[in-house]
């Protein structure tokens, strides 16, 4: 795991390539799907544009652990849980970038990141979001802890097995994993969860109608305040 971080670490060609034309590929997939008309009204573009920026934030404060992979918080659930996995996929696509820019990092790795890091995490929390509106009962509790808590720890334990098995393809077989890493995994998993957690509780209370992927009715949200 020697020098192992997306951002910096020179890549197989193999790999850059192929992480580069699966994610075009899955941005323009997005693009052709009009997705900015859930963004009709001003608030909420603000709103997804200022999400983009704090998520931007959240990436360039990373943390390495030993010879580790480099680990932040990731911020895609709240993405979409406020805006759907569209406007999210494209949201961590932005916030890929601007990171890059900010810490100086090369191209040639942006897209693997954005893979790992990005799309991965947005894949998860889409799929355990509908699980659990499918499944549990509708009402706020059920709405802040599927959705805020549980999604979130789960899309960042996804990100960070994932960069652990690519490490190991890359590595061709068994790689040492430091130990700081786990206990790092696990403290982000639980700082994502409280982070998207509590946001998700004061949106829920205070801002509802920046929850554009439901029927706000569905979960009793819509006695606050309207946009």
């Amino acid at each position: 795991m020697q020098g192992m971080g997306f951002f910096y670490t020179p890549l197989p060609l193999w790999l850059t390539l192929g992480s580069w034309i699966v994610a075009a590929g899955l941005l323009a997939l997005v693009l052709v799907q009009r997705p900015f008309s859930r963004l009709q009204d001003a608030t909420l573009q603000h709103v997804w544009l200022g999400v983009i920026v704090s998520v931007t934030v959240l990436w360039a404060c990373n943390a390495w652990f030993d010879d580790g992979p480099v680990i932040h918080l990731l911020g895609a659930t709240l993405m979409v849980t406020l805006f759907d996995w569209r406007l999210a996929l494209i949201g961590t696509a932005a916030s890929t970038g601007l990171a890059a820019v900010v810490l100086d990092a090369s191209w040639l790795s942006v897209a693997t990141t954005y893979l790992l890091f990005g799309a991965l995490p947005v894949g998860v929390s889409t799929l355990l979001q509908r699980l659990s509106n499918a499944w549990l009962p509708r009402n706020l509790f059920t709405f802040i802890v599927g959705h805020g808590f549980v999604t979130s720890a789960a899309a960042v334990a996804a990100a960070c097995g994932a960069t652990v098995l690519l490490e190991m393809a890359l590595a061709g077989g068994h790689i040492n994993v430091p130990a700081s890493f786990t206990r790092g995994s696990l403290l982000l998993g639980i700082g994502e969860a409280l982070f998207t957690g509590l946001l998700t509780i004061l949106i829920t209370v205070y801002k509802p109608a920046w929850i554009t992927t439901y029927d706000v009715r569905r979960y009793r949200l819509d006695r606050g305040p309207r946009v």
